[in-house]
């Protein structure tokens, strides 16, 4: 360090002190208290009084569950109608009423009406009904 340098310390210290301003006293600081308590007052005794009910928390919700609440619906109907729509409802013994309706209409031998018994996988799969004629 060099002897000039101490001096330039002195004057910044100097200068620094200058733009700080001073501490708050105590009296201000009182002052200041007192303007906070003053002003938090009524908004605190507010909320004192009147303890916020369960429907007050809702209502004051409602501008956001309500929207929302409603596009859930909508999307929940559009799944469910999609969802019906890709694939048709299937009853259980189609395929074996189909069967006997066959052979009792004497579109198809008895015989297939135990392969379709036997077989429910390809008889749903069988492209059009057996033309065979019965005897």
């Amino acid at each position: 360090m060099r002897p000039k340098d101490t001096h330039l310390d002195r004057e910044m210290a100097r200068a620094l002190r200058r733009l700080d301003p001073p501490a708050a006293t105590p009296a201000q600081m009182a002052s200041l208290a007192r303007r906070i308590v003053s002003r938090a007052t009524p908004m605190l005794d507010a909320r004192r009084r009147s303890a916020a009910r369960w429907w007050e928390y809702a209502a004051d919700w409602a501008g956001t569950l309500l929207p929302l609440g409603a596009a859930a619906a909508f999307v929940a109907t559009a799944c469910l109608a999609w969802s019906s729509a890709a694939r048709a409802p299937v009853r259980q013994h189609a395929v074996e009423r189909t069967a006997l309706l066959r052979v009792v209409t004497n579109r198809a031998p008895s015989g297939d009406l135990l392969d379709y018994v036997l077989d429910a996988h390809s008889a749903e799969h069988r492209d059009a009904p057996s033309n065979r004629e019965t005897r």
